[in-house]
């Protein structure tokens, strides 16, 4: 992923999106808007993502030697609803993809959740959970941003393919991670994919995503 993820967050300054609440969860993804009220950026080519409903509700993401994101804003508390949970699959990975070295920092399935604060444009902080090709599981901090620290959840090819459930604890993340603690605040999720390092492709699908009390 790339630093130009400030950018991303400076254009979403305007856009203001109500968060919507039911059965005790924070919805991220509303999959009968079509994405529409999500922001895409693009930091190299152009962006190639498809919606789905049937046979099941995804979001496509495409990538040919390119990297992009979408991005939502949401506002709550996160000390009430910490738990972040979603679903994704990985279709097609840049073999050669590393988050431990810059010139290899490409991965098929990012998912950010990103604090920003006054000024947006330089002072935020993030947290990329992500499916690397190589790096083992664990805590990275990015090779291109000091904002950034990377958590790979999965590693490798051995499940592609397959769909996975993943739930993690947000709150405690930024606290263990950043030293923040945070309460009600404005909160980006984004989700990204790139190829471009590596000059590979990429393919990726996320579910369902949403934010929940336990």
């Amino acid at each position: 992923m790339r630093p130009n993820l400030i950018y991303l967050i400076t254009a979403l300054i305007l856009v203001c999106v109500v968060s919507a609440k039911a059965d005790n969860v924070i919805l991220v993804t509303n999959y009968e808007k079509g994405f529409s009220d999500w922001k895409v950026k693009e930091f190299k080519g152009k962006a190639n993502y498809e919606v789905r409903k049937i046979p099941q509700k995804e979001i496509l993401l495409k990538s040919n030697k390119t990297s992009f994101s979408l991005a939502k804003e949401l506002y709550f508390n996160l000390s009430e609803y910490p738990f972040l949970n979603f679903s994704w699959s990985v279709l097609k990975m840049p073999e050669k993809g590393d988050v431990r070295n810059k010139k290899t920092d490409d991965q098929a399935a990012q998912l950010y959740v990103i604090i920003p604060s006054f000024p947006e444009m330089i002072n935020f902080k993030a947290i990329g959970y992500i499916w690397d090709s190589n790096a083992p599981q664990g805590v990275y901090d990015s090779k291109k941003s000091s904002n950034i620290k990377y958590v790979v959840l999965k590693s490798g090819k051995t499940e592609l393919g397959k769909w996975h459930t993943e739930k993690v604890n947000v709150y405690q993340d930024f606290k263990r991670l950043w030293k923040m603690e945070i309460d009600k605040k404005k909160i980006v999720v984004s989700l990204s994919i790139d190829s471009d390092d590596t000059q590979s492709e990429a393919e990726s699908a996320f579910g369902e995503i949403f934010f929940s009390q336990k």
